[in-house]
This record gives C-alpha cells, sequence and structure tokens, in this order.
C-alpha cells in the first residue's frame, strides 16, 4: 500500500466583476498566522499579477487549510 501526504492553503480572492477566483499554495509552513496570509493576500491584489477572464482581485474572500492523505492499494500486479 502506498501512502502520500499533502497539504495546501488556498486562498479565495473575490474579483471585480463579483466572481471568486482561488490560489492554491503548496507545502504551507505549520505555523504561518492570519495576519501573514492577510498581509500576502494585500501584495497578491496590490501588484495586480493575476486577472482571470480580465477581472482584477479586490479583496481575500477567505481561506483553508488543505490536508490531504491518499492511501492507494494496487489489486493487480503488472
Amino acid at each position: 500500500m502506498e501512502t502520500s501526504t499533502s497539504k495546501t492553503l488556498e486562498l479565495e480572492f473575490l474579483l471585480d466583476n463579483g466572481d471568486t477566483d482561488t490560489i492554491s499554495l503548496p507545502d504551507y509552513l505549520e505555523d504561518v498566522t492570519k495576519e501573514q496570509i492577510i498581509a500576502a493576500a494585500d501584495i497578491v491584489i496590490a501588484q495586480n499579477i493575476f486577472q482571470p477572464g480580465g477581472a482584477s482581485y479586490q479583496k481575500l474572500r477567505s481561506y483553508e487549510f488543505v490536508d490531504k492523505t491518499v492511501r492507494k492499494e494496487e489489486l493487480v500486479t503488472v
């Protein structure tokens, strides 16, 4: 059985057209704080680098930590 784990910080932004867009950051630091996340999001917004569909990021709507463990078991040998 093969086991893999991953952890991702997902930042959801509100766009100026009313839609949302998510940036996924793999391997976040365990001790990252809310203040650090908000400060980083503010930089992303200020730099205006991402414009999905031509819309600009307006503000951070939410964020979530996604921790995932996958266990794969092969049933057929190759």
